[in-house]
């Protein structure tokens, strides 16, 4: 039994990094995730998968505009008419108002498109695949005010909201858990914060508060794979695999906070009961490239500059340029040189950070084996802060005041 793990396409993202394709009409970050998308897609129609679990965040936000939703229904629909099932999970982005109901995923589920479940709520879904039956716990992105009462938080502290969370949702877990058919396969298909994760770009794009969700509700023996979604850094939390506990990955960058990271999907080999093997396939992101110069200290700042991009491979990359310079060396950088140096990448930008360099003032030097008080010496730092002589006064006889304070008795 074959199944493809992908999450956090987020659709729509990154448009500020993209440029309009006059070919197309569309912007170049939306033809990006898409490509990608219709990779992962062609590979599930290649390899003849069983199923494909999506583990949440479709789009950027609840509401994407309508050509954005027929791009993302497009690529689903070669699914369905191979008769291939996916389970769509709903992510904390796919949500509109946490607890008042509707994702940007719901449509699918009131207009009964065949072999797509839109998994809202903490659920099993038994699915007749080619291959067998297969067994999906789907744990979508939960918050407090979906599980607790307006009693039972109130007047509680945050630590002992997430314990009353963190308890309802191992309840709730626990008693699917419990109804699993121990002769098929089953996966734990979620949207959360695990524990022990390494985060990216997520810390920026969330939507409401989460909890960080401990490894011990996810590695139970019941699972033979856990497909997790939220973190776009793809991931296995548990080297050990009993079972895999896999975060697929955004399947392309969403910005500068994941320019090292690689992007793909997860395919997922059910040899039988707790016989798993999984791999994780990469997809051709587009690169994202940081230039960070410091041309404080440089004789030639326009060649050091140059000479930095030059280093870089920034042919159809995003790139951004940081620079630091002073106030007298602008003058010597030449922009359109810049732009020029520049021009192969996808898009660019680029930043000056000005530096002033403040003289400190030096205090007058004393002879040798003389000593200040802390009164004294503090009375010469002021005589030379030209900015501090209205308050110089103040300051001295709060200092003293002080210090008549902290003398014993």
């Amino acid at each position: 039994m074959k199944v493809l793990h992908l999450s956090d396409i987020h659709l729509g993202s990154s448009f500020n990094h993209g440029k309009i394709n006059p070919a197309t009409g569309r912007n170049t970050r939306l033809e990006d995730f898409l490509r990608n998308l219709s990779i992962c897609i062609d590979e599930a129609l290649r390899e003849e998968v069983d199923l494909v679990l999506f583990a949440g965040d479709a789009f950027p936000n609840s509401t994407p505009p309508p050509y954005i939703q027929s791009a993302f229904a497009s690529q689903f629909r070669r699914l369905a008419e191979a008769g291939i099932p996916t389970v769509f999970l709903v992510g904390n982005h796919d949500q509109h108002s946490p607890g008042e109901g509707g994702t940007s995923l719901s449509i699918y589920n009131t207009l009964g498109v065949p072999n797509i479940i839109v998994a809202e709520k903490i659920a099993t879904h038994t699915i007749s695949a080619k291959s067998g039956i297969l067994q999906v716990v789907a744990l979508p992105w939960l918050t407090p005010k979906l599980l607790l009462t307006k009693e039972e938080t109130a007047g509680a502290t945050l630590a002992e909201v997430e314990r009353l969370f963190l308890q309802k949702i191992q309840v709730i877990l626990e008693a699917e858990i419990r109804r699993l058919q121990p002769q098929h396969p089953a996966i734990l298909l979620a949207h959360l914060m695990a524990e022990k994760a390494t985060v990216g770009a997520e810390r920026y794009l969330s939507v409401g508060k989460g909890f960080c969700i401990p490894l011990s509700l996810l590695i139970r023996p019941e699972f033979d794979y856990v497909a997790l979604g939220h973190v776009h850094k793809h991931q296995n939390l548990n080297p050990q695999n009993n079972p895999p506990v896999v975060y697929a990955g955004s399947i392309e960058r969403v910005d500068f906070s994941e320019e090292n990271e690689e992007k793909g999907f997860v395919l997922v080999h059910i040899r039988g009961k707790n016989q798993v093997e999984w791999e994780f396939r990469p997809l051709p992101a587009r690169p994202f490239v940081t230039i960070e110069v410091d041309l404080t200290t440089s004789n030639n700042p326009q060649k050091t500059l140059l000479s930095a991009i030059a280093q870089k491979k920034i042919h159809e990359a995003v790139v951004r340029v940081i620079y630091r310079i002073r106030p007298e060396q602008q003058d010597t950088i030449n922009i359109k040189q810049l732009h020029q140096a520049l021009s192969e990448a996808h898009s660019y930008t680029l930043k000056a950070e000005t530096v002033t360099h403040l003289d400190r003032t030096r205090l007058p030097e004393i002879g040798t084996g003389n000593t200040l008080t802390p009164l004294e010496a503090l009375t010469l730092y002021l005589e030379n802060r030209k900015d501090l002589q209205d308050l110089k006064g103040d300051i001295l006889a709060a200092a003293k005041q002080l210090l008549e304070k902290s003398l014993p008795s």
